[in-house]
């Protein structure tokens, strides 16, 4: 059976264009037909840059012809969250007041993916200033696995745009788990980098020092090579796993992985133990810093980050982004400085033990994608997202700088997606690369396809 085009990987495209055996140009316009006929039911773009794309794509095409290739994801169509600024693209930052019509420059992760020859769709959707709910005028984007359930934090757009095939891959930013939360609740691979890896400049900010911009893809190689393509760092300081032959050592908390979750989500992570241990990694267990602290923690220091960013900025609509806001206000230079020293300790904590295991294997959530109501409920009731003790699993690692990556981990009886977070020390993001590749090759959870893809409002 012949698969559809938008099925494809990056990586297939890319090696397809690459041989002159299809047109980029054709590729676009196939995905510029597909989201003009079905993203008005998912609302996972905010902004099509079509003539651009086409100009982008026609570049490709010219050098293909002239035997030039920029990298391994040359003319291979993606997109972008809408924080992360676009020259003569609007770049709404998920609010009105926050729209900058004409950016001075590009990001500088844009700049990078244009330099890669990437060829760059549009612009994806978010909440206002990247936390809590999204602007009215503008809706949320829609799980395409079940649209009454919740498609996942800030990086929705990106998560949806990915799994509905309306992209091949998409660009997401992460301060507390939002590129990891939405590729849990879309089932793709997402990755929260090492602090610093991925330049931030003209990226929108929802608390500087937490911030990182992360790849989402459907499969561990098409995420290695757009981090490549994203990374500060040549790809010759990436560590090699492949030909490692001491077995990988995992490390899970049994209260991280069990207490703390829904059933489904430690089934999940016991099922992934069993992979891994077939696979002929060891087992060990290790006690993670409480991910209650590192919920206050985070919230100490994002919420007066997110006041300082905002401030003169006019009122947000969020009620979650009004209350972080507010609660940033409460917050003095005595608490910060305490939350800075609790920082450290918990850096620390982490740096220890990675030298016990090479891999931690946790949760990056405590349930299955909620019902959407219930999402809109508690941000307007508590002010956040979901609740503020939800991110305490995805945040620890903000706040350490670990790089922490998403995959899919299996489904729930009702077919949505339930994914699973593995972490590495600090640079190691090839080891996180290395398991998710054998990871998916047994599993095959990121075969299955969205059941309402295709399907029109």
């Amino acid at each position: 059976m012949n698969e559809p085009l938008h099925d494809w990987t990056a990586l297939r495209l890319a090696k397809a264009l690459q041989c002159r055996q299809l047109r980029a140009t054709d590729v676009v316009e196939h995905m510029l037909d597909r989201i003009a006929a079905l993203d008005r039911g998912l609302r996972s773009y905010v902004s099509v840059s079509a003539s651009e794309a086409l100009a982008q794509a026609h570049r490709a095409d010219a050098e293909f012809a002239a035997g030039f290739v920029r990298g391994p994801l040359h003319g291979v169509p993606i997109a972008l969250k809408d924080s992360l600024a676009t020259k003569g693209i609007a770049t709404t930052n998920g609010a009105a007041r926050l729209t900058v019509d004409d950016p001075p420059r590009d990001a500088a992760a844009v700049v990078r993916l244009k330099r890669h020859g990437l060829v760059l769709l549009g612009k994806l959707n978010l909440p206002e200033g990247c936390f809590g709910l999204h602007d009215p005028a503008i809706g949320q984007p829609r799980n395409p696995w079940n649209w009454d359930y919740w498609p996942g934090a800030s990086s929705s757009g990106p998560g949806v745009a990915t799994a509905a095939r309306l992209c091949f891959a998409a660009v997401g930013t992460d301060s507390g788990g939002s590129v990891r939360h939405p590729s849990a609740a879309n089932n793709l691979f997402g990755l929260k980098p090492t602090i610093g890896a991925i330049d931030t400049a003209g990226a929108f900010p929802l608390a500087p020092s937490l911030d990182n911009i992360g790849p989402m893809a459907r499969s561990p190689a098409d995420l290695e090579a757009l981090f490549i393509a994203l990374t500060k760092a040549p790809r010759r300081s990436l560590d090699d796993f492949g030909n490692r032959t001491e077995p990988v050592r995992v490390g899970i908390d049994p209260d991280w992985n069990g207490r703390d979750v829904e059933p489904v989500i430690s089934r999940a992570l016991e099922e992934a133990v069993a992979v891994f241990v077939a696979l002929g990694m060891t087992i060990k267990t290790v006690q993670l810093p409480s991910w209650h602290e590192a919920t206050e923690v985070w919230l100490h220091l994002c919420a007066p980050e997110a006041a300082a960013v905002h401030a003169g900025r006019g009122a947000p609509v969020s009620p979650g982004l009004q209350k972080l806001i507010a609660f940033g206000g409460t917050i003095g230079a005595g608490m910060i400085e305490a939350s800075v020293v609790r920082r450290r300790r918990l850096c620390s904590a982490i740096d220890d033990l990675f030298a016990e295991v090479d891999l931690i294997l946790a949760p990056i959530q405590p349930f299955a994608p909620p019902r959407v109501d219930r999402v809109k409920a508690v941000d307007s009731e508590k002010g956040w997202p979901v609740s503020a003790s939800d991110i305490g699993f995805t945040a620890l690692f903000n706040l350490s700088g670990h790089p922490a990556m998403a995959m899919p981990a299996g489904f729930t009886a009702e077919g949505l997606p339930v994914g699973c977070q593995i972490i590495a020390a600090k640079r190691h993001e090839a080891l996180l690369f290395h398991v998710a590749r054998a990871f998916d090759t047994v599993t095959g959870f990121s075969g299955a396809r969205p059941p309402l893809a295709d399907t029109l409002a």
